[in-house]
């Protein structure tokens, strides 16, 4: 390990020596050779033919052993940290797949379009044996179905994303330059969801560059965007930019007390440090030691108050800010001043309601681990007072009996009472001991672990209850996707939840009640009443059809004759493309040798044209999709269609009568 002499370079060592062969690579090992093979006989191609792409085989049996290995420790595609490793390890491999050696991978094997999937099987057979052979077979469907997923969402990406790649590519040439700009790279990125790696590896390939500043630029613009949008209302600081100098290390007691006598250590207002504050300032407040517990690993703040000789302060919100627990308050009465004596409180029925829905988001991890999979991973989480946020690597969304199954699980385990111990264990002992761990965390050497029973231990350093039964109640309230690979539950806890049930009871008896039905019937009763809906839509569309034909005989007899052919022209507000055309139909077939050229305004600004000619006028080479598209272009739309039908669209009515007198025009030069 120390000189880069891994199992791979050593084995071509061997080889090397056994062989007599200089030019053997890692490649050419048994631990590569056969994913190789593979590529070539997937390929149907000879090994001689792709020798000039072999680097693209190369990277393809690289890339397919980290993929594989990543997805079975429970790694899954998206957009950040090592999940997004992932997702550019499957993306570029595809793209040599598809793209660069150009390989032939559509028939290799029926009902899959997957061919990293299928070199993920070898790897699989080839590791039986070894000691990752049992966690790769028993991974092995969920790996499968994690790379054909993200294959056939890059598909799309690809498609679209090189397209555009290509003409910005040929613009930049064109003006003789030969960089793309980190803007355009960005939109790319932002509106194809185009990763910016492959932008840089496809112009390269092209003899163009990409301005990474200029992509990093417009990212950061684009995130402070949206950290702007959700920013805390009426913050008084931002943690990050007090500054820390002659203020000691926060205390954080709140584990054992909700009420501490402490000590003001310092006064943030506005920019700067001062020596007090007075009735009316928002400040950040610094205590010796504290029993609010500061905003991390998604659990909010404490709120509550804080008592001087002379003054009280209502603290709104408590954030860290490095190693300061940083206190958001208001003056209510007197003054307070640094060095002074104080007595912090915090609002003891608010951290029962977040101690609540940090326990139950705990059962809510374990449960859907249970239902989908230990491949299921907390991907991020807010925990606020009865109300709870969870995100989770997924391949897909709930169904409906999975969300019932994991909702039935918490609350199973809530009526059980299960106990909920709280340890302080060194980080690798907690690890071993099976506690899970959300990648991209920081931990201490020394970790606080939450057991709940023993079927849930996580290294966590919020907030909980002494066992699941004071959570009360749980219930979710939504679920739904926020990225490829992540999901979200919104889920209501303890009085929130009950209210919350109380509410849909209400609701559903006030439905029952509508319908006329019991609650247990109202399924029963809305399918009813959608089937008598439906047939109330038939019978109106063919009393609105009969009403076309009626009306049709009227326009007939209004007809115009141009060269001996009737046109027939008719504005027929308020109906909608399905009414014109059966109007069209109907005034079609009561002509020998004519058009009908109907319009309608559906809405103010939205204009439907429908053109029908007989099959006389069609024999004699007129044809209607061009015939109308003129006609609409007037009204700032277009359309097309068949020689004897055709629709389009218009978003300027005003120009209607311009339009029509177009039309006879038309009709008159094509007759000629």
């Amino acid at each position: 390990i120390d000189t880069g002499m891994g199992l791979e370079r050593l084995t071509r060592v061997v080889m090397q020596h056994e062989t007599g062969r200089a030019d053997v690579t890692d490649y050419d090992t048994d631990l590569f050779k056969p994913i190789v093979d593979e590529i070539v006989e997937l390929a149907r191609r000879s090994r001689r033919d792709i020798h000039n792409n072999h680097v693209a085989v190369r990277t393809i049996a690289d890339h397919v052993r980290a993929i594989t290995f990543l997805i079975a420790e429970g790694v899954l595609p998206s957009n950040e940290s090592r999940g997004y490793v992932l997702r550019m390890l499957i993306r570029r491999a595809y793209r040599f797949g598809r793209k660069i050696i150009n390989l032939d991978f559509e028939e290799f094997n029926p009902g899959t379009t997957s061919f990293l999937a299928q070199l993920a099987e070898l790897l699989v057979s080839m590791m039986e044996g070894t000691p990752y052979g049992d966690r790769l077979h028993e991974k092995e469907g969920v790996i499968s179905r994690v790379i054909e997923e993200e294959e056939s969402r890059f598909a799309i990406t690809l498609e679209a994303g090189t397209e555009k790649l290509a003409e910005l590519i040929k613009t930049v040439r064109a003006r003789n330059h030969s960089t793309i700009s980190g803007t355009e790279a960005f939109k790319l990125y932002d509106t194809y969801g185009f990763p910016l790696e492959l932008t840089v590896e496809i112009a390269q390939e092209q003899g163009v560059t990409v301005e990474r500043s200029g992509f990093e630029a417009a990212l950061k613009t684009q995130q402070e965007r949206s950290r702007a949008a959700s920013q805390f209302g009426g913050a008084v600081f931002t943690p990050t930019t007090l500054t820390l100098k002659n203020v000691p290390r926060s205390e954080f007691v709140g584990y054992d007390t909700l009420q501490t006598d402490t000590v003001v250590k310092g006064i943030w207002k506005q920019d700067g440090w001062v020596q007090s504050a007075r009735e009316g300032d928002e400040v950040g407040v610094v205590l010796e030691r504290s029993p609010f517990y500061g905003e991390s690993g998604g659990q909010v703040g404490d709120r509550g108050t804080i008592e001087a000789p002379k003054g009280r302060l209502d603290v709104l919100e408590t954030q860290w800010a490095d190693e300061l627990l940083v206190h958001q308050a208001k003056v209510r009465q007197g003054t307070v001043s640094v060095n002074e004596p104080v007595r912090a409180g915090v609002d003891a029925a608010r951290r029962l309601q977040i101690a609540r829905s940090h326990t139950a988001t705990h059962l809510l991890h374990w449960a859907l681990r249970k239902v989908l999979g230990p491949e299921t991973v907390q991907a991020g989480s807010l925990v606020e007072a009865e109300r709870v946020r969870f995100d989770f690597s997924a391949l897909g969304g709930l169904k409906d009996e999975q969300r019932m199954k994991v909702e039935q699980l918490v609350n199973s385990r809530i009526l059980a009472e299960d106990r909920v111990q709280t340890d302080l264990m060194n980080v690798e002992d907690a690890k071993r001991a099976g506690a899970l761990a959300l990648f991209g965390e920081k931990y201490h050497s020394q970790v606080r672990v939450v057991s709940i029973g023993d079927y849930s231990k996580e290294l966590c350093g919020g907030t909980h209850l002494r066992h699941t039964g004071s959570v009360g109640a749980f219930q979710i309230v939504a679920e739904s996707s926020i990225a490829a690979g992540t999901r979200r539950i919104e889920a209501m806890v303890g009085e929130s939840a009950l209210a919350r049930r109380q509410q849909d009871a209400q609701v559903l008896r006030a439905v029952a009640e509508q319908l006329g039905r019991s609650p247990q019937d109202v399924l029963q009763g809305i399918e009813d009443m959608a089937e008598q809906v439906k047939a109330a839509e038939r019978q109106l569309k063919n009393l609105k059809i009969e009403f076309a034909r009626l009306q049709a005989r009227q326009f007939v007899a209004e007809a115009k004759r141009i060269n001996g052919v009737a046109l027939v022209t008719a504005r027929v507000d308020g109906a909608d493309r399905e009414l014109l055309a059966a109007m069209a139909d109907a005034i079609r077939g009561a002509l020998t040798d004519g058009v009908a050229l109907l319009v309608s305004v559906e809405q103010p600004s939205t204009v439907a044209w429908v053109m029908a000619l007989t099959a006389t006028l069609v024999k004699r080479g007129l044809h209607a999709g061009r015939l109308l598209k003129p006609i609409a272009a007037i009204t700032q739309g277009g359309g097309g269609g068949r020689p004897e039908f055709a629709q389009a669209g218009g978003k300027d009515p005003s120009r209607i009568p311009e339009a029509l007198t177009q039309a006879e025009q038309l009709l008159r030069e094509a007759l000629a």
